[in-house]
């Protein structure tokens, strides 16, 4: 189910996105930026992904007004590696273990 849901807010984002740019080759690097989201938000978890979205779109915001502008693209990835060490699961997803 989560699939699913996930396919039809790519599809509307997708047609939501194509009247304001152009399509070409470099379109597959949008897809890049929605894995560090997911990863912020949580694996499973559709409202972190939502939050965790908003996050990297506001550092990336920051990040390109604030420091030089090569760290604008780097700085969802350095979040990515902040919240790996910090929080593995996320911020809304759950800690879950198994016993052997």
């Amino acid at each position: 189910m989560i699939w699913g849901i996930s396919a039809a807010v790519a599809a509307a984002a997708g047609i939501l996105l194509a009247p304001t740019t152009l399509i070409d080759s470099n379109m597959g690097f949008i897809g890049l930026k929605a894995f560090p989201a997911a990863v912020l938000g949580g694996f499973g978890s559709i409202p972190g992904a939502v939050v965790g979205g908003i996050i990297i779109g506001i550092i990336e915001t920051l990040a390109g007004f604030y420091l030089p502008p090569g760290f604008k693209n780097v700085a969802a990835y350095i979040i990515l590696l902040v919240v790996l060490v910090v929080r593995p699961q996320g911020l809304f997803g759950e800690k879950t273990g198994k016993r052997v």
